[in-house]
């Protein structure tokens, strides 16, 4: 018995080894992909993040250099296929702009690249690699939870529609609402919401003071709107 149980042990390790190897070897293809798509010319893809309003001016698409800790993988592979616009004013919503005399905002330019289902896999392989260190795992908590609270909380305490589009209503500064459980990881949202400038120093989204309770059921709300 002994023996058998060895050799079951054997086993099972050889085939980890496998599998992260495997894992591995995708996400090189990922980042081959990455570069040979010219990803970098828009997408910030290494740290550390801009210090100066002069680069934020420049930003052409969100920095990708903390990927993996940002989103889900499974939403990786299906945007990477099909882009679809997250932030209707845009990145940076002040360079679309139109002025007169109600100022309007124009259709900034979509993600042109187009994966096929093994190229887009490979790069959400390769994405998922880029973490940021000192962002908190585990924290969200996620379970049963009252919406008329988290929305009365989130639109009415906190102006969150303010700049964001929420159930189809709200700004268009910032990204939509739209899809964003199935888009962000819970942990990400629930270290983003407290200080969002841990991650972006010039964001213009405000640093917020949250009993735990509450955000938490921030976190809750965001992680349903799939």
């Amino acid at each position: 018995m002994k023996g058998k149980n060895m050799k079951k042990t054997v086993v099972i390790t050889a085939l980890l080894a496998l599998v992260l190897a495997s894992s591995q070897a995708f996400a090189a293809d990922g980042a081959a992909l990455v570069k040979s798509n010219k990803c970098d010319s828009c997408h910030k893809m290494t740290g550390p993040a801009v210090k100066t309003l002069k680069e934020i001016e420049a930003r052409k698409a969100p920095d990708l250099f903390y990927a993996g800790s940002k989103f889900n993988k499974d939403w990786l592979v299906k945007f990477l296929q099909n882009p679809s616009q997250i932030r209707p004013a845009g990145t940076v919503y002040t360079n679309f702009l139109k002025k007169g005399e109600q100022d309007t905002v124009a259709e900034p330019p979509k993600c042109a690249s187009k994966l096929d289902a093994g190229g887009a896999a490979a790069v959400a392989d390769y994405l998922m690699t880029l973490k940021d260190a000192s962002m908190k795992t585990g924290v969200a908590k996620l379970g049963e939870f009252s919406k008329a609270k988290a929305k009365m909380l989130i639109i009415k305490t906190e102006a969150c529609n303010g700049c964001h589009r929420i159930e189809g209503n709200g700004g268009v500064s910032c990204p939509t609402f739209e899809g964003i459980g199935a888009r962000l990881n819970p942990d990400f949202v629930y270290n983003f919401v407290q200080h969002p400038q841990q991650f972006d120093p010039k964001i213009w989204m405000a640093k917020r003071e949250l009993a735990e309770n509450d955000l938490q059921l921030i976190v809750n709300y965001i992680a349903s709107l799939k």
